[in-house]
């Protein structure tokens, strides 16, 4: 029941990558071939500038199918993504790691809103950002916010093995083994069953 929030194209190609792999459902930026084994719902990742952009946005995102997720830029926009119930996901990038505080996790407890994470800025992070990125995400370990974890792949090639990317949680930001495993598979499963036909 390996799970990835986070794929910007679904392919053929990838597609039957994913089923190889053992993934039961992704959630595509786009997506053209058919589900080939693998359940696929859209994907919509906003970036708004501001409180009043993102909420023009999500006025025009049709309910039902699509995973939507926000990265905030700035506390407010943070605060509101955690409440807004039309946003599934907030996703923590290295370039908005500082908007994620103990206030904004405590928010996300609270309204139940889990932290997404993708392994493509575990990849390019240096040595200073991931240190920061990892204190974050250990936080919200701690306050028992579920973290959820998308490949952020752009073709098969970029597509890890599930075991490689619990490795990868594990050694890169101290998971627990079984927080690393629900990072794939349970958290990000519950978030599209809904989604989901």
């Amino acid at each position: 029941m390996f799970t990835d929030l986070n794929v910007k194209d679904c392919g053929s190609e990838l597609l039957e990558k994913a089923a190889t792999l053992g993934y039961s459902a992704l959630a595509c930026w786009e997506h053209s071939a058919g589900e080939r084994g693998v359940r696929i719902v859209g994907k919509k990742v906003l970036a708004p500038g501001s409180l009043e952009e993102l909420k023009q946005s999500l006025v025009k995102i049709p309910a039902g199918r699509t995973v939507v997720s926000v990265s905030p830029r700035d506390t407010a926009t943070a605060r509101w993504s955690a409440h807004d119930g039309r946003v599934d996901t907030i996703v923590m990038t290295l370039e908005n790691i500082d908007v994620f505080d103990k206030k904004q996790f405590s928010t996300m407890k609270y309204y139940g809103k889990p932290l997404e994470i993708w392994l493509s800025d575990l990849r390019k992070a240096g040595s200073l950002q991931l240190a920061k990125y990892y204190r974050r995400v250990n936080l919200a370990l701690r306050m028992k916010i579920p973290v959820i974890t998308g490949s952020g792949a752009s073709d098969w090639s970029q597509l890890p093995h599930p075991r490689a990317a619990i490795y990868l949680l594990t050694l890169l930001l101290d998971f627990p083994e079984k927080e690393a495993l629900r990072s794939l598979t349970s958290h990000p499963y519950s978030v599209i069953a809904g989604k989901v036909g």
